[in-house]
């Protein structure tokens, strides 16, 4: 391959180690790119991305304090900060299952394991940008969310570009999909999986089923793409997704277990299996799950105040039959102090928070501390800057006051 013509892209490189830093700069200088920003920090890396355009983002997955690459990428991808145009590289010295399943969960356009010889960057960068050349139409169509315009350039790049015919079939499976083109889209994925068993077509035929309301089928192809393909974690959501809708919440909250030890680090996941799992009263389970989310959530971009909310509801309900466990306890007050400093303002949060904490000194018998929460409480309703307590949560708080 001859080498490309590197002079009019522009390219952020995300490093926290200067040496790493300083060595792939001169990597990037040296293939001929004239703009290159470097962000030390995630943080700093998505305030560039919010005030220019970069062709190529080169991010290393350990990034020191604060957000991850991964968190990084999943925050970029959450609030559209990077388009569909640009191409972005994780470069990693990790392979631990755990990174790699959840960094592949966001969709990078490729992988670089550290450590790497400038003529391997070369090569793989060279690569990716070819396709993101061949594919540019498409992709402006994507980024403006013009599907039938995306199709139609897919289909024109097929043509031009046999080798891209699967990456262009998988495009415009999705995109008939968005456009609710259940038909289509299925005897498009149908089509592709007679010519080659492709896992995305499997899960996309699955998605498509799901939309047309056949869960049956919907649920079938799940399972068989989960027996193909292990790692293809998103198939896992989607068969609870089902199991939810039909009411099968025991078996929803195995699916998801299963999910979470394959790639324990997306957050949405964890949520979802601490929601099904306080459906099913199992709050030690949900206790888990919330907690994870709670620790994913700090530098997540689904940092919401739910999260804290739900990790309290779990210990509290825990607290229903007898007095926390002492590391219980320590949870509690960890995820309180947290909602203190970022969500107290709210009125609704100050409430509930106010009613689980008087929950787990009632449990421990401590009711002059509960009754002290409860009056500080009242307090704030007063002032108007917390929402009152229902007559069911006055009630109970009195028979336990004794009053």
């Amino acid at each position: 391959m001859a080498p490309r013509d590197f002079s009019k892209k522009k390219a952020l490189l995300i490093e926290d180690m200067a040496e790493a830093r300083i060595m792939q700069k001169k990597m990037l200088t040296d293939f001929g790119f004239a703009t290159i920003d470097i962000a030390m920090k995630a943080e700093t890396a998505i305030q560039l991305l919010q005030s220019n355009a970069y062709d190529v983002i080169l991010s290393d997955y350990n990034l020191g304090n604060g957000k991850d690459g991964q968190q990084l990428l999943e925050e970029v991808r959450h609030s559209a900060l990077i388009p569909n145009t640009a191409t972005y590289l994780m470069v990693t010295a990790e392979t631990s299952i755990e990174m790699v399943m959840g960094a592949i969960e966001y969709q990078p356009d490729g992988y670089v394991t550290k450590p790497f010889s400038q003529a391997v960057l070369q090569r793989r960068l060279s690569k990716l940008i070819e396709t993101k050349e061949k594919l540019y139409e498409v992709n402006v169509a994507l980024d403006a969310k013009n599907f039938e315009g995306a199709i139609t350039a897919a289909k024109q790049v097929m043509k031009d570009h046999p080798s891209l015919i699967g990456k262009c079939e998988r495009i415009i499976g999705e995109c008939l999909l968005e456009a609710k083109e259940y038909k289509k889209a299925l005897s498009l994925f149908n089509k592709t999986l007679k010519d080659r068993k492709m896992p995305w077509a499997l899960f996309g035929k699955a998605k498509t089923y799901f939309y047309m309301g056949d869960l049956e089928s919907a649920e079938k192809n799940l399972r068989q793409l989960m027996l193909d393909n292990r790692f293809f974690v998103s198939a896992y959501d989607w068969l609870a997704k089902i199991q939810v809708s039909q009411d099968k919440l025991e078996e929803a909250q195995s699916t998801l277990i299963d999910a979470v030890g394959r790639s324990p680090k997306n957050i949405l996941r964890q949520i979802e299996l601490g929601n099904v799992s306080l459906s099913l009263q199992d709050y030690l389970a949900a206790e888990m799950a919330f907690r994870r989310a709670v620790f994913l959530a700090k530098y997540s971009c689904y940092n919401t105040a739910d999260v804290y909310l739900k990790h309290l509801e779990a210990l509290a309900r825990l607290s229903d039959t007898g007095p926390l466990l002492s590391r219980q306890k320590d949870n509690f007050e960890s995820t309180l102090k947290k909602v203190h400093g970022q969500f107290f303002d709210n009125s609704d949060n100050k409430a509930k928070t106010y009613s689980f904490e008087i929950d787990v000194y009632i449990s421990e018998n401590d009711i002059s501390t509960a009754k002290q929460i409860f009056e500080a409480w009242l307090s704030e309703v007063e002032f108007g800057s917390a929402t009152a307590p229902t007559k069911q949560q006055r009630s109970a708080y009195s028979a336990a006051f004794g009053d």
